[in-house]
């Protein structure tokens, strides 16, 4: 039968979970273990449901163990890497809440796995995977060193160009958004981010659906810290970037965070804020689009909801207007 058969790698997959229930008694059984891994999750075929992420995870823990003895193999870490950073956070994430990945085995094995040297698709994956790991390595009281934290952000940094360049993807986007908001978020965290990622910040422009964005993003959008921090960035583009950001989801922002907005706006030079109107205006069209494909008489609850949106979208583009004009605005 064709190995890249949809239910051959289904069958594979669950062959994989019966060998690993035995293994830990039978050393013999860690290469079929390996064999029926690699057999269920191929590049570019349908992913079987992980389930359970113990037997993934006890073999990833094997692997790197042999890893740190000195015996390299970036295969089997690829295949168990598909297998759990490609999966939802609704099938993994209570999962690899049991595991502590800050532990040096898995936080070594994780920037190892984005070496520059690595093979592309285990840079690529592991890119991907950091998206489950936010509360672990960015959200946490774990204390991390100088030397930890530039290691782990320069790999991802330069991993996570590569991966995009080479082959752009929506999961890979959401991930590369994820960590990025994770980082900006993080008083910790925000320090280590490269001038040369802000780039990421285009690919909000391309989403279209909120729920497709991480809780991060809102958390940062209301996070009072991040303006003063990027204003101080002496010749990063960050600022006029973010800034942009936060007038294209104003309807998110609380009332003190908007007053903040529109007072740094006023210091802008006229043609940026004059960006800031056209993407104001461009995301009032978008959510009016929105509007339009339902009944007009609707109340249901996304309606509600874009209704509420596209009216702030209105003030925040009077707003801008009135700012861009020299004219005064209005204390509410």
């Amino acid at each position: 039968m064709p190995l890249k058969q949809k239910e051959v790698c289904i069958q594979s997959a669950e062959l994989f979970r019966t060998i690993m229930t035995d293994v830990v008694s039978d050393d013999s059984l860690w290469h079929p273990a390996e064999l029926s891994l690699a057999a269920a999750f191929k590049w570019d075929i349908v992913r079987p449901v992980v389930k359970d992420t113990e037997p993934f995870l006890c073999f990833l823990r094997r692997c790197l163990l042999k890893q740190e003895g000195g015996f390299l193999r970036d295969e089997p870490i690829e295949y168990v890497m598909h297998a759990i950073a490609t999966a939802t956070a609704e099938e993994v994430s209570e999962g690899l809440a049991r595991v502590d990945f800050t532990e040096p085995l898995f936080f070594d094995g994780i920037c190892h796995a984005l070496r520059r040297d690595a093979p592309p698709r285990l840079q690529r994956l592991t890119v991907i995977l950091l998206r489950h790991l936010d509360a672990q390595y960015f959200r946490a009281n774990k204390t991390f060193s100088k030397e930890q934290a530039t290691l782990l952000v320069a790999r991802w940094s330069a991993s996570g160009k590569k991966s995009w360049d080479t082959r752009p993807h929506p999961v890979l986007g959401q991930a590369l958004v994820t960590t990025l908001m994770d980082l900006l978020d993080s008083k910790f965290w925000r320090e280590y981010i490269p001038e040369e990622r802000w780039d990421i910040l285009r690919l909000l422009g391309g989403v279209n659906n909120e729920a497709h964005l991480p809780h991060s993003f809102y958390r940062c959008l209301n996070n009072s810290e991040i303006l003063p921090h990027l204003k101080g960035r002496s010749g990063s583009g960050a600022y006029t970037q973010w800034l942009a950001v936060m007038w294209a989801w104003y309807p998110d922002l609380s009332e003190t965070v908007r007053d903040e907005l529109e007072t740094v706006t006023k210091e802008q030079p006229r043609n940026s804020v004059s960006v800031y109107l056209s993407i104001a205006e461009r995301e009032r069209n978008h959510v009016r689009e929105k509007i339009a494909s339902h009944h007009y008489w609707s109340f249901e609850e996304d309606i509600v909801r874009l209704r509420t949106r596209h009216e702030a979208l209105r003030v925040a583009h009077w707003k801008l207007s009135r700012i861009v004009n020299n004219l005064p605005v209005p204390v509410r």
